[in-house]
């Protein structure tokens, strides 16, 4: 089972990159959400030295962004709330303090937003609730839970078409060549629809060097997906819980995840499951037994992969979640070959 460390504010250091690797992560991610375009070709360019340097067989993954509301850029990258404080939220792409107000990517934020509206944050890691437009850029809303916000994470407003086809095909005209000079073994591209991505996969020359992941992020129809699966031009298929599971309710996500994986393994396609794989990692000794089991069982269905997020681009020992999920893997492994010997 491939293991893919996402790397981020707390993992770009040299020290950490080598650490991922020797950990056992087979593919490093870059997120072209966060940072400039030119951040992320230097970072890369950083990362293939270190590769070399350890003689290494890892591999780079350029993750191209799904385009939909995030939250700005602010100067302490995380910021700590507590359930029913007030804030506000402001049509912004930067602020020096989130106290100020927290800033959003999306224009004319107050006339898109409704009152009383509830909006997650991120994969739902919190909640709030507009209790009041104050004009068109700006509004104030109730934290709904204690935790905490992080720069430029998803600003998940239901129903909200963000861009349309024409600024989405702009975006990744001018991304994809300079993406592309870098080299990567992997892109991963957004399933938009299929006319959209008929489009981005025309923009992706030398197949048979750089092989293309299709990104599910959203929930797609069952004709939908047995065309994806058809598609030779996808080497895999990423199933991107995180996003799914702030488009759907929440209490279907286990039968929908168990379906894909099905439909998926049917057609003989290569599956990565992304997110919250092993988030407790970040902070406790020992993963959590749910984590243990949900880890376990993707290996038992034939998962072919595994994407670590949060864990390891915000986290502060990600070498250590990546060591975790290694473990998992090859004792789940270790026991489908005895009971396949019986």
């Amino acid at each position: 089972m491939l293991i893919i460390a996402s790397l981020g504010v707390n993992s770009l250091s040299e020290d950490k990159i080598k650490k991922i690797i020797l950990a056992g992560a087979d593919v490093l991610r870059y997120n072209f959400a966060y940072r400039t375009l030119e951040e992320n070709r230097t970072n890369i360019k950083n990362s293939q030295e270190i590769i070399y340097s350890l003689n290494a067989d890892t591999k780079i993954l350029i993750d191209l962004p799904a385009l939909k509301p995030r939250l700005g850029d602010f100067e302490t990258k995380s910021f700590a709330v507590q359930e029913n404080e007030e804030f506000l939220f402001k049509s912004a792409s930067h602020t020096m303090d989130c106290n100020e107000f927290v800033p959003v990517n999306v224009a004319r934020l107050g006339e898109i937003v409704k009152l009383n509206q509830t909006i997650t944050i991120g994969d739902g890691e919190i909640a709030i609730q507009i209790i009041n437009i104050i004009d068109q850029d700006t509004v104030k809303a109730k934290i709904l839970n204690t935790g905490t916000i992080f720069f430029k994470k998803p600003f998940n407003i239901f129903g909200f078409q963000y861009l349309d086809e024409k600024h989405i095909l702009n975006f990744y005209q001018k991304t994809v060549p300079l993406a592309l000079d870098t080299r990567p073994n992997y892109i991963a591209i957004p399933f938009f629809n299929l006319k959209i991505n008929e489009a981005l996969k025309a923009m992706i020359p030398n197949k048979e060097h750089i092989k293309i992941i299709i990104k599910i992020t959203k929930k797609i129809t069952s004709e939908e997906l047995d065309t994806i699966c058809d598609d030779n031009n996808y080497s895999m298929i990423l199933w991107e819980r995180g996003d799914v599971g702030v488009s759907v309710p929440f209490e279907q996500m286990g039968i929908l995840q168990k379906n894909i994986i099905s439909l998926i393994k049917k057609k003989q396609k290569k599956i990565i499951i992304s997110t919250q794989i092993l988030d407790s990692t970040i902070n406790s000794y020992i993963p959590n037994r749910s984590e243990i089991s949900d880890l376990t069982n993707m290996v038992m269905a034939g998962v072919d992969g595994i994407m670590l997020c949060h864990e390891t681009a915000f986290g502060r020992r990600p070498a250590y979640t990546i060591a975790n999920a290694r473990k998992i893997i090859k004792e789940t492994e270790k026991h489908m070959t005895i009971l396949h010997k019986i």
